[in-house]
């Protein structure tokens, strides 16, 4: 099939949660479809990126869109419905570009990547659109209120009904939606029932992310994640000063690592406590990861499922995460991973971790064969064939040649 995608962002590096799952559709969809690639790029420098993504992509076209003027059109149609993240990436330019792709070829459907991009093909009805809005975000701004500042926290709260309302929308005007977890499908299928919803997980590198054999460092803590997304920012703080110091009651000789890209500078200050170091971004995060002797991920709030978490038990590591993180994950507490909420919870299960390494073997062998067994991107290869077949029976398909105009 001809294939239109939409992105956001450049889908490369995959450094981070979205870029990783666009990047990684692309790489797999483009070994049975014919791509092409349209996408915001923030400022010129990304132009260097776009040499990794063409082996991918027929044709690959980009938009320049800063921060800055973004953040004034945002600010410019407030006094439209939609929310901020899709008036973010209002752009008449791509509007344009868009249209004048569809006017001279056919593509057979789209994959849009996240409701922000949603908007540019509204207008289409005659293309098989798949949205991947990745995960419910209303549900998981909803959960990051409590922990938001005062000032962010009332401008949450006035974009949690627009993204509520605009992802209902979405999901009911497009053909089809791709989530990552089935917690979150469920949630969804529940207010949109005629929606056609379906789960598409991520995969993992199982052959990057793997045990190295090494002998990890005693009493050693990790937890890894892009530093400058809140979620993560907000974990890595209540990991820092709220459960460490539980775990140093009993073994104090802990330390812990925070590794990831771009840390935020409340991140950055937890490392003036010496048993803390943040690294930023890491080039061999399997090494990094196996150094540690148990991985830790005490989200307080997120949605769909964590791949800083996937990594972790690929590469053998124990886990102990919270009640929500597992909702998305599907892995069996006490068996794959430990489960726990609150510092005090969160501290027990990390020194019952630090004391057995028999338990921390066999949990981290159960951890990554859950892995192999439950998260590969061939699901989204097997459901675009589905795709593919329906349009074929319906006559919706066009033939893909070399000679094809």
């Amino acid at each position: 099939m001809r294939l239109l995608c939409l992105t956001a962002r450049l889908p490369y590096p995959p450094d981070r949660g979205d870029r990783l799952r666009a990047f990684h559709m692309i790489e797999h969809l483009a070994r049975e479809h014919e791509i092409t690639l349209v996408s915001f790029i923030a400022d010129k420098a990304e132009r260097e990126h776009l040499a990794q993504l063409r082996p991918y992509c027929r044709e690959l076209h980009v938009v320049a869109r800063g921060p800055r003027w973004s953040a004034v059109t945002a600010g410019a149609n407030l006094w439209r419905r939609q929310p901020l993240q899709a008036l973010y990436y209002r752009s008449r330019a791509m509007h344009q570009l868009v249209e004048r792709l569809l006017d001279r070829q056919r593509f057979d459907a789209t994959y849009v990547h996240l409701f922000r991009m949603a908007p540019y093909v509204l207008a289409h009805p005659e293309l098989y659109r798949i949205i991947d809005l990745t995960d419910v975000v209303s549900e998981e701004v909803n959960r990051s209120l409590p922990y938001r500042r005062p000032f962010w926290r009332l401008v949450y709260t006035l974009e949690r009904p627009r993204i509520e309302r605009y992802e209902r929308y979405i999901v009911n005007q497009l053909e089809e939606t791709w989530l990552i977890a089935e917690a979150d499908r469920q949630l969804l299928a529940a207010v949109c029932p005629q929606a056609n919803i379906q789960v598409i997980p991520n995969g993992v590198d199982v052959a990057t992310f793997r045990p190295t054999g090494q002998s990890p460092e005693p009493d050693s803590l990790i937890f890894v994640g892009h530093m400058g997304v809140y979620h993560n920012v907000d974990a890595a703080i209540h990991l820092a000063r709220d459960v460490l110091p539980l775990v140093q009651k009993q073994l104090p000789g802990c330390r812990l690592t925070l590794a990831g890209a771009n840390p935020a500078p409340e991140v950055r200050r937890l490392a003036e406590n010496p048993a803390v170091t943040v690294t930023g971004f890491v080039p061999d995060l399997n090494r990094c990861l196996n150094q540690a002797a148990v991985f830790v991920a005490p989200l307080r709030f997120a949605a769909g499922v964590q791949n800083k978490v996937l990594e972790a038990m690929a590469a053998g590591r124990p886990v102990v995460t919270t009640t929500l993180v597992n909702q998305g994950l599907g892995a069996q507490p006490g068996q794959e991973l430990l489960v726990a909420d609150g510092a005090e919870q969160t501290a027990r299960q990390i020194v019952a971790l630090l004391r057995d390494e028999q338990l921390r073997a066999r949990l981290g062998a159960a951890g990554r064969a859950f892995v192999q067994k439950t998260y590969s991107w061939k699901h989204a290869v097997r459901r675009m064939r589905e795709v593919e077949k329906s349009l074929l029976e319906a006559g919706r398909l066009q033939e893909v040649g070399p000679d094809t105009p």
